[in-house]
């Protein structure tokens, strides 16, 4: 709202300045909240709600929505600066008008004729202009998903609101200047123009003496412009500064609450130390009903910071978070992604990883998908601009592992199924009946203390039948270990899958993720059965990009159409 009323100032002040007439001002500046209005009523009708895109449209196209009427206004100004209405510019034989024309012309000093001529001069002119910038924007309305969700609705209200604006521009300006203008104006120069025009009547005779010049110096400056592209940056969508810092600290998978809960705190201090941080509050874990549970091994914190101008210890925000990591490395065994908490949801939301960039390897084993994705990992270091750099935890998890001696208790005559049950009971529990208390009814379960089962001795010494009656220990029939083992296992489209996730700071996405495709290929072996594939916002933004290489050129193709049909030639 505030950018659409800054841009409504600054026009009146330009329109002012160069047509120096009011009236004329008044009726440009009508233009504008008649094309918002008629935009808005299309954005209605299409569902298109008032957000910061939809809105940020209309603040981008407000300053072309008076184009038309500033062209059509400034040639009805000209028209009506002659005080003859016979003048040679605007001579017209009346045998050759119709008797509604004859009838306009005689009436009112022929203001009206002049004006209506003003437009038709200009009317063509005006529309294919306007049509050129409204199909400039129609590849927007390609984007699908993510993309497609975010620029969309600018692409709507800038297209409806220009076309509202050829319409004000081509009907309305013309009929309104009627009303406001009954008798021939004087046409007064700009100050500003005045120099302005005195230098491009100098400059024109010269860039026509030296066309050849001229045109190839065009031609060097477009092959130039060529040249660079290769060199310019790419990302999916330029980063926010939302004046919060994300860390997320990733302890071992078998990290207890008690553990987590006492390094917590710890942090929180070690940032508070910081003059930036206003501040600094954590959470571990999350509720097994949530839409994404975490272990207690996870610990995200959420800090508040200062306006950028009250800093001292850095001047940006990847200068603050590099500072934070050291002084938070002082904890050993620890790692450390930091972004940003709406950057961090979005980045989730895309690839279920929390960071710009997920490499994603995908094969049968679990083991190698570790081993393989630690090189990945180690290789990612090196590639400079990336930074939390991660390897997704597939092991390190404490988990009691009970394996069955099949030749053991084949001996006592005790079938596994025997062994797995008491296993259950003892650590699981079973299911010993119900209690009603009024009209609730719980289960009652029977199973080990929490002493008992946190105690692998206690577990080995669970005694099961045998076959003669003898009561064996389960130590003795079976391995009772505690084993490091997978926290999880994740799969995408049915294939198991490790992430090396990576945020990326002082370069380009695209750029970044070209040399790390080109870096893998030549320094990873891969097995057979193996893949790679780059999530993230990278996957959005390749998906974007493949779409728009097909719908610019059609653009570009349109719009010589448009040209050709205006021009004839």
């Amino acid at each position: 709202s505030s950018a659409l009323l800054e841009a409504f100032i600054f026009i009146i002040i330009v329109l002012m300045l160069f047509l120096l007439n009011v009236r004329a001002t008044i009726l440009v500046l009508l233009s504008i909240p008649l094309s918002i209005g008629m935009a808005l009523m299309a954005m209605v009708y299409w569902g298109v709600s008032a957000n910061l895109m939809s809105l940020g449209g209309l603040a981008i196209a407000i300053g072309i929505m008076v184009d038309g009427s500033v062209v059509m206004m400034e040639n009805i100004f000209k028209h009506l600066g002659h005080p003859d209405p016979r003048h040679p510019d605007h001579l017209v034989d009346e045998n050759s008008l119709d008797v509604n024309d004859l009838k306009i012309r005689q009436g009112s000093g022929g203001i009206a004729l002049r004006i209506q001529e003003a437009a038709k001069e200009v009317a063509s002119p005006v529309f294919y202009a306007v049509l050129i910038i409204t199909v400039v924007f129609s590849p927007l309305f390609s984007l699908q998903g993510v993309e497609g969700k975010l620029f969309q609705p600018m692409a709507i209200s800038v297209v409806f609101a220009l076309l509202a604006s050829m319409l004000v521009a081509l009907v309305m300006i013309p009929a309104m200047a009627s009303y406001v203008f009954t008798r021939p104006v004087v046409e007064k120069e700009s100050p500003i123009m005045k120099p302005l025009d005195k230098f491009y009547q100098k400059m024109l005779p010269l860039a026509l003496a030296k066309k050849k010049t001229v045109v190839l110096g065009a031609i060097g400056i477009f092959l130039s412009s060529m040249a660079v592209l290769p060199f310019l940056g790419t990302e999916f969508v330029p980063e926010l500064e939302e004046g919060t810092i994300n860390v997320r600290v990733t302890l071992a998978p078998s990290t207890s609450m008690k553990t987590a809960l006492a390094l917590a705190p710890k942090l929180e201090k070690t940032i508070l130390e910081f003059p930036e941080v206003t501040y600094a509050s954590s959470r571990i874990g999350r509720a097994e009903l949530g839409g994404d549970p975490e272990p207690v091994s996870n610990i995200e914190i959420f800090i508040g910071l200062k306006p950028v101008p009250e800093w001292s210890s850095a001047e940006n925000r990847q200068q603050l978070q590099t500072l934070m990591e050291e002084k938070l490395s002082l904890h050993p065994g620890l790692l450390f992604s930091f972004s940003q908490p709406i950057a961090t949801r979005v980045d989730e939301l895309l690839s279920g990883v929390k960071a710009q960039l997920a490499i994603k390897l995908f094969g049968p084993d679990l083991n190698t998908l570790a081993a393989k994705g630690a090189e990945i990992e180690a290789l990612t270091k090196t590639i400079q601009g990336t930074r939390g750099v991660a390897l997704e935890q597939i092991e390190g998890e404490a988990q009691l592992v009970i394996r069955p001696d099949r030749d053991l208790i084949a001996n006592f005559g005790i079938p596994v199924s025997k062994v797995m049950d008491l296993v259950e009971d003892g650590i699981g529990g079973r299911e010993a009946g119900k209690v009603i208390q009024g009209n609730e009814r719980y289960n009652i379960y029977v199973r080990l203390n929490q002493k008992s089962r946190n105690n692998i001795d206690a577990i080995r010494d669970l005694r099961i039948q045998s076959a003669t009656g003898a009561w064996v220990r389960l130590g003795d029939i079976a391995s009772v270990k505690i084993e490091s083992g997978p926290p999880q296992i994740r799969r995408d489209d049915v294939q198991r899958r490790v992430v090396i996730q990576t945020n990326v700071e002082g370069r380009d996405l695209g750029g970044l993720v070209t040399e790390l495709e080109q870096k893998i290929a030549s320094d990873i072996d891969l097995p057979a059965g193996y893949s790679i594939v780059f999530g993230g916002q990278f996957e959005n933004q390749r998906r974007a990009n493949a779409r728009l290489m097909i719908v610019v050129p059609a653009s570009l193709g349109l719009i010589f159409l448009i040209l050709y049909f205006a021009f004839g030639s």
